[in-house]
């Protein structure tokens, strides 16, 4: 067995900071303009011939603006190199893969790990002023899906997030996620980050609103989170369907231990928390509510933190592993491998929040998949009816504790 694609090989977003809260940036209006390099419009060693650059830059730009109230425009730009770390940038937005010195010593530290970074640049209001995309000039990208490339489409939706203002999601499975594979990198094409998930598309609602017309959005849930005597801070919250078990939406609390988690589309939901201390691999649900559209709920819990328990990092099929979602069809049976941590025979089952997924009744299989990381093989089928979504993975300990991947397999 071998773990394949550990690491980081999707994106970095860096921030240059007034005082705000960088949790809730977002720009001042509904317009956001942003300068197109002729970089990216010539021919470049780093992207494939042929490649369909600017229908993957339109089709991004679409991506976000047909789920909230924003609007993107772009222009033509000479312009070549991202604006140098300071208070402010030159005020102009852009989108390059020159490979200008500016850019390059940008990628000085992940040359060899991120696919893009994008720079924003804010104001003490928490209004965004700026935010440059740099494609990776030591990368190499493609529209096809050419083994060994990034997707560039894939790639220029997520940081076309990360400009408007969205954070890293702790959804495997979402575009927002932080990192993606290679193309061919598990002897597939995983071309689903190109679509947004419900949580990205709840995230960007919730920094925009949502669009004129759209009379079944948005509902919030807020809460303050405690862990015994201590604030529950820094905790990932979620909410999947009650029906489906597909992830909707996704927070963190603060220093507070306060969730905000807007963007919600009416309906019910089931809440869970997880601990992001990889020593403290503690996980379970906050509770069960509904809401309707134009309402704010509210969910307070006191949860507990457990440290020491077996730890669930990776994921894959065929042998091989890697930190980032699984594509699943529908219809189908797969020999599912699931690595981390001291996962060994204490491990009691593996569970789907969806009744579309079912673990098939024989023991799991026992593996090592490399040095520290112990691993086990399931065997699960997913129906033929499964909505399209992400879906969490759960291995419960015979301790009853429990650990999880969120939005970890993506059904398309």
């Amino acid at each position: 067995m071998s773990v394949s694609a550990l690491g980081a090989l999707g994106n970095v977003v860096t921030m240059v900071p007034g005082r705000a809260d960088v949790q809730r940036l977002r720009w001042k209006g509904q317009t956001v303009k942003i300068a197109v390099s002729t970089s990216l419009t010539r021919p470049s060693s780093n992207i494939k011939a042929d490649s369909d650059v600017l229908g993957a830059l339109k089709r991004s730009i679409q991506a976000w603006s047909a789920v909230a109230d924003i609007d993107i425009q772009e222009e033509s730009s000479d312009r070549q190199s991202v604006s140098p770390a300071g208070i402010a940038g030159d005020g102009i937005s852009l989108i390059t893969i020159a490979q200008s010195p500016e850019n390059v010593l940008f990628f000085a530290n992940d040359a060899d790990l991120a696919s893009a970074k994008t720079r924003v640049f804010y104001n003490r209001k928490g209004f965004i002023t700026e935010a440059d995309i740099v494609l990776n000039p030591f990368q190499q990208f493609s529209t096809d899906g050419t083994y060994g490339t990034f997707d560039l489409e894939s790639t220029l939706t997520h940081e076309i997030g990360h400009l408007l203002g969205l954070r890293h999601s702790p959804v495997l499975g979402s575009t927002m996620a932080d990192s993606f594979a290679r193309n061919g990198t598990r002897g597939i094409v995983d071309l689903s980050p190109r679509t947004l998930a419900e949580s990205d598309a709840a995230a960007i609602r919730d920094l925009y609103g949502p669009k004129p017309g759209d009379t079944e959005c948005c509902a919030s849930i807020t809460g303050k989170i405690t862990a015994g005597a201590r604030i529950g801070a820094g905790l990932k919250v979620w909410a999947e369907d009650v029906v489906t078990g597909r992830v909707t939406a996704q927070t963190e609390t603060g220093a507070d231990g306060t969730y905000r988690m807007g963007g919600l589309l009416a309906g019910d939901y089931v809440l869970y928390w997880k601990s992001q201390d990889a020593a403290l691999n503690s996980m379970g649900p906050l509770g069960d509510l509904r809401v309707e559209t134009g309402e704010i709920k509210t969910l307070n819990a006191k949860v507990s933190l457990k440290s020491g328990e077996p730890s669930v990092q990776y994921l894959g099929l065929n042998g091989r592993l890697a930190d980032f979602s699984l594509p699943l069809t529908g219809g189908r049976s797969y020999t599912l491998n699931v690595g981390g941590k001291d996962l060994d025979a204490r491990i009691e089952r593996i569970e789907f929040s969806s009744p579309h997924i079912t673990a098939m009744d024989i023991p799991p299989v026992l593996q090592q998949f490399g040095e520290n990381i112990s691993g086990l093989t399931y065997f699960i089928s997913v129906d033929a009816d499964i909505p399209a979504g992400q879906y969490t993975v759960t291995l419960t300990n015979e301790d009853g504790s429990k650990t999880c991947l969120i939005g970890a397999l993506s059904v398309e």
